[in-house]
């Protein structure tokens, strides 16, 4: 773990909000207030006990009201009761094994958190499961494949570069969904942007054809070397018999743009017959 991590975890602790109160609130001394806060949570811990359930924890989550862009030190926390290991949990790990174990249980946290008015965000879910960000961003993107969007700190205050439409409506377009139903999904999303995704991923899935690096694209492109991934990615998975019409039908797009059908919706004769629109 990095210094910049552990310091943004510290700064949700419970010895973390009280110290950064006594210090703002009260004009205490960074020390002072340390010293101050730790002896106070030893009290607090000594006098009452603790009221969770087995296989829970309590964890300081950042308040879903706190809006983007504001110093995490400056956030308010609010204490979130959090299930750790429950009997699901077991059921799950018997039948399915550990990786759909992890998946309940992320998404569990993330729910219990938002229930009680917390928000968790990827980081926070990597300490709490003791695993890394990486894997806990592995789990979000299968949720994604699904339908479903988890809804993580960055998720709810649409914070971070890991936050987008982009990849939900390329896949959901590609799978015979129209614009307009693709929209209504996504809380009526820009039509407009929609088209530049597409156009975005059908340039990717050219250049990747051609074998351009990602730094090569991203000068043709104009977008990052990361998102290339993302869509090179979902090249991969979406490069299948079933989709091979559409695939070829954005490239042409590309390829020939004077006579290549607008992004705007698919023709009729395309999304005919088949499900989802």
């Amino acid at each position: 773990m990095d210094q910049g991590t552990e310091e943004r975890l510290g700064a949700k602790s419970t010895l973390g909000t009280v110290r950064v109160e006594l210090e703002m609130g009260y004009g205490l001394s960074r020390v002072e207030a340390r010293v101050l806060a730790q002896r106070v949570c030893e009290l607090v811990e000594e006098q009452s006990g603790s009221a969770r359930q087995a296989g829970q924890i309590t964890y300081q989550a950042i308040a879903i009201t706190e809006p983007p862009g504001k110093a995490l030190q400056q956030c308010r926390k609010v204490p979130v009761e959090l299930t750790l290991i429950n009997e699901a949990d077991q059921a799950v790990w018997a039948q399915a094994g550990a990786e759909a174990q992890r998946r309940l249980r992320v998404q569990r946290l993330v729910y219990e958190a938002l229930a009680q008015g917390g928000a968790l965000s990827q980081e926070d879910l990597a300490c709490i499961l003791g695993i890394s960000t990486r894997t806990i961003k592995r789990v979000f993107e299968w949720y994604r494949g699904q339908g479903q969007r988890l809804p993580s700190r960055g998720e709810i205050q649409d914070m971070g570069r890991g936050v987008s439409h982009k990849i939900p409506v390329i896949r959901k377009y590609v799978r015979d969904l129209s614009f307009t139903k693709i929209s209504r999904a996504l809380g009526n999303h820009g039509i407009g942007s929609m088209a530049r995704y597409l156009r975005h991923f059908a340039l990717v899935m050219v250049l990747t054809d051609r074998e351009l690096s990602r730094a090569q694209m991203e000068s043709v492109v104009g977008i990052s070397e990361k998102l290339i991934g993302e869509y090179q990615n979902l090249y991969t998975e979406l490069n299948v018999p079933e989709h091979q019409r559409t695939l070829t039908r954005l490239k042409g797009t590309i390829l020939t743009p004077r006579v290549s059908p607008k992004l705007s919706e698919k023709p009729e004769a395309e999304t005919s017959g088949k499900g989802g629109g």
